[in-house]
């Protein structure tokens, strides 16, 4: 059988749930989301979420009208994303009162928080990075392949090993050019390893590998892309961020490292890391491959200049964000 009009364009560009709409700005991004192809459906209530469960997989991205009630709220973003909502964006709409919660709801599973006041464009354009990534999660999750399962581990830390950054540094370089975002890329490794498996030994090196990569994970964000390359080199993709938002993300990452104790078989263990950040913009030369390489020269750029550092590659190239 045929498949109808409506079920095309969802299967083309995704399902988009809008829940307690009573915000009049969520209600003019769900209109502007159908205008752009997307099918959108409309809920009373948050608990929408919870129902059906097979939904989920057909689910682009989540608009939520923020109405007041925090502790329940919290309860249902959580119970969602522990329900096989993991990669699928969430977004809430409210008030100054819901600005003001914007880490609770964060640390709930809300993706990213938005005034009622905003102009719809400034909303869309904001949010259409994680859009995009709601995209490529749905589409694995419809063909069967979910992204867990696709992953490639890496062994010692249980983060993407090299062979499965190549592939969403494809993905995530596609998409950025495609919606007109920038992508920037962070490489960074441990300062002086090989003096900690000197005074410690290798298993403690090991260890201290897999906890600096745990530093990184807690530092991204929820869509970021955080791989290890090997030994203790590490990559980290950043969609729709530019130059400027990828070194302070660089440098807030470069503190956590610093700040933290890493433990040791007999005593705690600290350590630093250098970390390299490069950047595509639209209207510049776009060049996967060169992201990563220039990330790289940035890395050791800051090792010869004294480690402990971030460092933006290439020096002489203002790169604006988009």
């Amino acid at each position: 059988m045929a498949e109808s009009h409506d079920e095309a364009r969802e299967a083309m560009a995704g399902l988009i749930l809008v829940a307690r709409p009573l915000w009049p700005a969520l209600r003019r991004v769900g209109d502007l989301l159908s205008r752009r192809g997307y099918s959108v459906e409309t809920a009373g209530s948050w608990r929408a979420l919870l129902a059906e469960p097979g939904r989920r997989a057909g689910l682009a991205a989540v608009l939520l009208g923020e109405y007041g009630a925090v502790a329940e709220e919290e309860e249902i973003l959580r119970r969602f994303r522990a329900a096989d909502g993991t990669g699928i964006p969430v977004f809430l709409i409210g008030g100054q009162s819901a600005v003001r919660w914007t880490r609770r709801f964060r640390e709930a599973g809300a993706d990213m928080v938005f005034a009622a006041d905003l102009p719809e464009e400034e909303i869309f354009d904001r949010a259409q990075p994680l859009l995009a990534y709601g995209e490529m999660y749905r589409n694995a999750v419809l063909a069967g392949r979910e992204l867990s399962d696709l992953a490639m581990l890496d062994g010692l830390t249980g983060l993407p090993d090299r062979r499965r950054f190549s592939l969403d540094l494809d993905r995530c370089s596609e998409t950025a050019r495609r919606i007109g975002r920038p992508l920037s890329c962070i490489v960074t490794d441990i300062d002086d390893l090989r003096r900690v498996n000197e005074d410690h030994g290798s298993e403690v090196g090991d260890s201290v590998i897999r906890q600096f990569g745990g530093v990184l994970v807690r530092a991204k964000r929820r869509y970021d892309t955080v791989a290890r390359l090997g030994g203790d080199e590490f990559a980290w993709l950043l969609l729709g961020v530019g130059r400027d938002e990828a070194l302070r993300v660089a440098e807030r990452a470069q503190r956590l490292v610093s700040a933290s104790v890493f433990n040791g078989i007999h005593a705690p263990v600290r350590v630093t890391g250098t970390f390299g950040v490069a950047t595509l913009s639209p209207g510049g030369e776009w060049n996967a491959q060169a992201l990563v390489e220039n990330a790289d020269r940035a890395l050791y750029w800051g090792k010869e200049s004294g480690k402990n550092m971030v460092r933006f590659y290439p020096p002489e190239k203002e790169v604006a964000d988009a």
